[in-house]
């Protein structure tokens, strides 16, 4: 759907290299430039046979070439490169991309129409501009780890860097209206999304219900401020399973169930209201009943009657689950050393097909001449830049 559209990727570790591997899902032709040395992820453990794990995550698609940006010759390739692309990624610390020669009012004079998108941290304005943005960091100050855990315990980090997965989606949207603008008016535009902004932004009704309501969100480890029961209770077999009792319909169905006709009538607990407020009394009652037999056994009874549940998967049983198996969401695709690799795919279907990889992560700079061939470099211009480590090549 993108084909035709070229992306010049100066973007490293995640939140940035996520916006181009969509892009490159999507169609577009990505060029990955990294520093001498590499993007720093792949450095990054665990690694399968020397490659790391973290970096095949979110760099498909993509061709590699290392440039020495410290360089005249280095800024003077971007240029040529820049001519030929629509859309520049970048996700620097605020005052390094003007440090480099490759800010949006320099490559524009390359580039009039270019669609120029910054990841930051926390913007180039205001109070934290030169404060580090570590996805941890992120969590912390959003207020998200204020509402995560338990009453009583530490907070809890969301496993993975979700501030740089929704910062990275939200750059994808803006990039894909900028490019419909771009059909209609022919003007480029400058991007600027910033990761503390989309953080906040997508906690959505947490800090919607305070600002609206004043009402500071509790800490409920899997429950939920607005729907009871609606959390993970532990099993027999100390396994944990997901009941959602969304309104007052399933709730008589899970008293069903669970044999207990004393509860579905008990006036504290006739409405998703009542239940809410009188959480403390009910939740206890539902765990003592919930350790009673396995999680199997639960997932049967509940799946039976009809109540929205399911189970807390492990990583090995969500890809043994049938769903995930019959979808198509894990592909293969050939790496040059590595062979046959898998990747989880681009989740929408179109036409009801899922999108397949073009192309595996890259060896470091494995494109380089490839890139500068098309630049219209010559053999011995691109072993001269090589020699020099202005550029460097993996053949």
């Amino acid at each position: 759907m993108l084909d035709g559209i070229k992306v010049l990727d100066f973007s490293r570790v995640l939140a940035g290299p996520f916006v181009t591997m969509i892009l490159g899902d999507l169609g577009a032709d990505i060029i990955k430039v990294e520093p001498p040395g590499g993007d720093e992820t792949r450095q990054w453990a665990p690694f399968v046979d020397g490659e790391s794990a973290y970096f095949m995550s979110t760099n498909r698609n993509k061709k590699s070439i290392v440039i020495d940006l410290r360089r005249d010759e280095g800024k003077e390739i971007v240029y040529k490169l820049v001519k030929t692309c629509d859309i520049v990624v970048e996700n620097f610390r605020p005052g390094v991309v003007e440090k480099l020669g490759i800010d949006y009012n320099t490559l524009r004079k390359h580039k009039e129409d270019i669609i120029y998108c910054s990841v930051k941290g926390f913007g180039t304005k205001g109070p934290y501009v030169h404060k580090p943005a570590y996805d941890i960091i992120l969590q912390a100050m959003s207020g998200l780890m204020a509402t995560t855990g338990e009453e009583g315990r530490p907070p809890v980090r969301v496993s993975f860097a979700l501030v740089d997965i929704f910062a990275g989606l939200f750059a994808v949207n803006s990039i894909l209206a900028a490019l419909y603008e771009r059909e209609k008016t022919g003007k480029g535009k400058h991007i600027e999304v910033s990761l503390y902004d989309s953080i906040v932004f997508a906690m959505s009704y947490i800090p919607m219900i305070y600002l609206l309501s004043g009402q500071m969100p509790r800490r409920l480890g899997s429950g939920h401020p607005s729907i009871v029961p609606y959390q993970a209770f532990e099993c027999a077999d100390g396994k944990y399973i997901i009941v959602a009792a969304a309104n007052d319909r399933f709730w008589q169905r899970l008293c069903d169930i669970l044999g207990r006709e004393d509860l579905k009538n008990d006036e504290r607990f006739k409405t998703n209201p009542d239940r809410v407020r009188n959480r403390n009394i009910l939740i206890p009652i539902l765990e003592e009943i919930f350790r009673t037999r396995p999680r199997d056994e639960w997932t049967k009874l509940l799946e039976k009657a009809g109540v929205p549940y399911g189970p807390v998967y492990s990583l090995d049983e969500v890809f043994r689950d049938p769903y995930i198996v019959s979808s198509g969401i894990v592909g293969t695709i050939k790496h040059e050393k590595l062979g046959e690799i898998k990747q989880l795919l681009y989740p929408a279907l179109f036409n009801g097909q899922r999108l397949p990889p073009k192309s595996p992560p890259p060896i470091m700079g494995r494109h380089a001449i490839e890139i500068l061939k098309e630049l219209g470099y010559s053999a011995d211009e691109i072993q001269r830049l090589i020699k020099e480590n202005i550029i460097c090549c993996s053949d």
